[in-house]
């Protein structure tokens, strides 16, 4: 293996410890997520510089770090600043969708409930614990369409349920 494709392999390795450390710094999946494609891109710009057989893990931290940095810098830059105004009109806007919000949420807590155990159970596998298809078709001894068909219709009484809860 070349030394390309070994500094390829260790970013690849370090994906998932590199995304929980901008997470932890910027408290924003999504901005974690930008400052890791920008992280990426300074780490195989400058992976000639990286020595084969020191800390990796270090190396790339220090350069998430430094765009860390740049991306806050370009948020202060970047920012809007909203007249007091139109803050006083989008808040009881915002207030209600919240509302509606924290309704929906309740009922549909309550229509979960009445969802059959098996019926609950494959939902938190796929949505709760981000199981695949076909891990659950092979946990239930089925195919991943008919796992698919199922999730289809239990939405939907899911939402009947919660339109019609008053």
């Amino acid at each position: 293996m070349d030394a390309s494709e070994e500094f390829v392999r260790l970013m690849t390795a370090h994906q998932g410890r590199l995304f929980a450390y901008l997470v932890s710094l910027l408290g924003d999946p999504d901005a974690a997520n930008d400052v890791l494609q920008e992280t990426n891109i300074v780490l195989w710009r400058d992976h000639k510089e990286y020595r084969p057989g020191s800390n990796f893990t270090a190396w790339a931290f220090r350069v998430a770090h430094f765009q860390v940095m740049a991306c806050r810098q370009r948020r202060l830059r970047d920012r809007l600043v909203y007249p007091d105004d139109l803050l006083e009109t989008l808040a009881p806007a915002a207030k209600a969708v919240d509302e509606l919000y924290e309704d929906r949420r309740s009922r549909l807590a309550g229509c979960l409930q009445k969802i059959a155990g098996p019926h609950r159970e494959l939902l938190r596998r796929r949505y709760a614990d981000g199981e695949s298809l076909q891990s659950i078709a092979d946990w239930k001894g089925t195919t991943a369409n008919a796992v698919t068909q199922t999730l289809f219709r239990i939405r939907q009484a899911l939402l009947q349920c919660v339109g019609k809860t008053t």
